[in-house]
């Protein structure tokens, strides 16, 4: 995630505009549960999670829950920013165009149907590109698509 350390509820009910207090009315639970969340000690429920993506305008919560609660899943999918949808549709762009240069490797790696101990330093490096296209894609999917 972007900062060095941010509690992802917090930056929700934040983002939301109100006290813990308030959020926890909406959301129908405890303030000692938004407190429980908010300090690192507890997680909520998928169905808590959906309910405040959906009462902060969020929905990248979602995905951030999934990888806040799951270690497999924290391994497994990209970090994904939050941020403004003509500064995610730039990263995509550009993140593609880098890749191009790639294509004729992975086309060669791919052509015998296995990876040699010679390419697989490139293709390692490859993977490493495609994910950061599959990071961008999810960046423009849960952007920000308000005007700031």
């Amino acid at each position: 995630m972007q900062e060095v350390y941010r509690n992802i509820y917090k930056t929700a009910r934040k983002a939301a505009g109100l006290t813990q207090e308030r959020w926890a009315e909406q959301l129908g639970i405890s303030t000692e549960s938004v407190r429980l969340y908010e300090s690192g000690r507890g997680l909520p429920s998928d169905e808590i999670a959906a309910r405040m993506a959906e009462a902060a305008g969020m929905p990248i919560l979602g995905y951030w829950h999934l990888k806040e609660k799951s270690c497999m899943a924290n391994d497994m999918l990209p970090d994904i920013p939050a941020v403004a949808l003509p500064q995610a549709v730039v990263g995509l762009l550009v993140a593609i165009r880098d890749f191009r240069e790639n294509l004729e490797e992975l086309l060669t790696i791919a052509a015998d149907g296995m990876v040699s101990e010679e390419e697989s330093g490139l293709f390692e490096a490859i993977l490493d590109e495609l994910e950061g296209i599959v990071s961008a894609a999810m960046a423009v999917k849960y952007a920000s698509r308000e005007r700031r």
